[in-house]
């Protein structure tokens, strides 16, 4: 009898303590994320940006009331990194589904709040339809409002787009950016940059009249003229007092019709801290084609198309066409050390200054002969210590906070001032985020850049990726990449059965082999 109360007795206790634990691991989340780049997992930056919220943030989902297969993935994940904030912001975010009663009041809030109709063709009752859905989300911050569309096939960089409407409604989240606006700025279509620029940064106009002030970074949109002295002088002194600067530049400008060499004091400062400019524009065999006709296509090798190096600035891009680029080298500064990040392919060439002339051939039947010069580099970081390019001046001798050498420090450059302009081709849509990663690179924020671009990169089994890899940049690409993928096809249907019939071959030999042993040994 006691025997059996003890035995129950334990077996009470066990179940109690199991019981205990169930309750305790209760009150605790524990999740592990073996995504990759850990998709399911919020970022520092996010992270971040939660926790810096003043107020309460509230996210409504619009949705209709259902939504294609093909969204159900979206849906979820959706639903996942919204309870991430949440679950991180200290109760300052919130997230609700709004359900109208009737489609109608679905479309009228919809169109109040930004949120476009999406258009799907499905399979249904045995024949195929057109379905409209509306599925998004809109903010709601201090009175402020953004919306946001959310797409099919969305998941990779759905974080980047949530922490930047988060940031762009809590402002003070934000670094604080100013911008330099010249003539190639202000004369061609940046809309989309500027979206992009004022969404990740809390950006002000710098006209550089004034010295710069309570600004973590400065992006120099370039310039086709001397700047003032002054304005030379400030952008200098702010270097020297350990700003950080993204710079882009070239030394060519155009009119539509003709090219002109430059050759500005901004360029001048260049290269007395080390950057040195090619006089030539950069060509590249892998450059923006165009149709021409019915089924011809036109190649401009000026405007080359270059893939991301290693460097997380520009890693995980591949499409990144520059307009009229001046390749970037290194003067040799003593102290001052070098560092690529962006580089043409191997299959590059120089248009020569001051002429700029191009045979016609290249632009319809490039060959091999005109692109001898190997990858060249057309973008490039500059760290160390710096010498003011003002010693021994006026400015130097009247200017009691006069600033002769920068503590250590890095800047960057692209040589293309037109890199902000919009590019009339969706497959660059991407491009300037290099500018945005550039910033995020010297303030330190690695983790803005890595929800921005990994889901920039192309697949490893991409054909193009593989062709331009090896080389081919040469005759009609369409054919060759077809004939890639069916090679890939009929390697891919044949070496199967075609590794089962060796192996068993060698199996049956074995076996043979075996036997024959056997009865000799017999």
């Amino acid at each position: 009898m006691k025997k059996t109360f003890g035995i129950m007795s334990s077996l009470l206790v066990k179940i109690g303590i199991v019981v205990a634990l169930l309750l305790v691991v209760g009150f605790f989340s524990l999740r592990i994320d073996f995504s990759k780049n850990k998709a399911y997992s919020l970022s520092r930056v996010s992270k971040e940006t939660m926790r810096a919220l003043e107020d309460v943030m509230v996210v409504k989902i619009v949705s209709s009331s259902s939504l294609p297969a093909s969204m159900n993935a979206l849906d979820r994940y959706t639903n996942d990194l919204l309870r991430e904030y949440a679950s991180v912001s200290r109760g300052k975010f919130r997230y609700e589904y709004i359900k109208p009663r009737t489609q109608e009041e679905l479309y009228q809030l919809a169109q109040a709040s930004g949120l476009s109709r999406i258009r799907f063709q499905i399979f249904e009752k045995d024949q195929m339809t057109t379905k409209e859905v509306i599925f998004g989300l809109i903010f709601e911050y201090q009175g402020r409002v953004q919306s946001l569309n959310l797409m099919p096939q969305m998941e990779p960089k759905l974080e980047y787009e949530l922490t930047m409407r988060i940031q762009a409604l809590a402002a003070h989240t934000m670094p604080k950016v100013a911008v330099f606006r010249d003539s190639t700025y202000l004369d061609f279509n940046v809309e989309a940059f500027e979206r992009s620029l004022s969404s990740n940064f809390d950006t002000y106009d710098a006209k550089l009249i004034e010295p710069l002030v309570h600004t973590d970074a400065l992006l120099f949109t370039g310039t086709a003229r001397d700047i003032s002295e002054n304005q030379l002088y400030n952008l200098d002194q702010y270097i020297m007092g350990g700003g950080k600067v993204v710079f882009l530049q070239d030394k060519v400008d155009t009119d539509g019709r003709h090219l002109f060499p430059l050759d500005t004091n901004v360029i001048k400062l260049l290269e007395h801290y080390g950057f040195r400019l090619s006089d030539d524009v950069v060509l590249d065999m892998h450059c923006d084609l165009r149709q021409v006709g019915l089924g011809n296509m036109m190649h401009y090798p000026m405007y080359p198309v270059l893939r991301g190096s290693s460097h997380p600035i520009t890693q995980n891009m591949d499409n990144i066409v520059m307009y009229l680029a001046s390749g970037v080298s290194f003067s040799g500064k003593a102290g001052i050390s070098f560092e690529p990040i962006l580089q043409s392919s191997g299959q590059s060439g120089w248009m020569k200054a001051p002429e700029f002339q191009l045979k016609k051939e290249l632009f319809y039947d490039p060959s091999y002969e005109d692109f001898t010069a190997g990858p060249i580099n057309t973008a490039a970081i500059l760290s160390g210590s710096f010498d003011s390019y003002f010693i021994g001046s006026s400015f130097a001798e009247t200017d009691s906070d006069f600033v002769a050498k920068s503590p250590k420090l890095k800047m960057v450059l692209f040589g293309d001032k037109e890199l902000v302009i919009e590019s009339d081709q969706s497959i660059y849509d991407q491009r300037s985020n290099v500018i945005l990663n550039a910033l995020d690179y010297l303030l330190d924020r690695a983790s803005m850049i890595h929800i921005r671009s990994r889901h920039l990169g192309s697949s490893l089994l991409s054909v193009p990726r593989f062709m331009q890899k090896i080389g081919i940049t040469w005759g009609n690409m369409e054919k060759i990449e077809n004939n890639i993928k069916t090679t890939a096809k009929v390697i891919a249907i044949v070496l199967p059965p075609l590794i089962l019939i060796i192996i068993g071959l060698l199996a049956a030999l074995k076996r043979k082999l075996k036997l024959r042993y056997y009865h000799e040994k017999n």
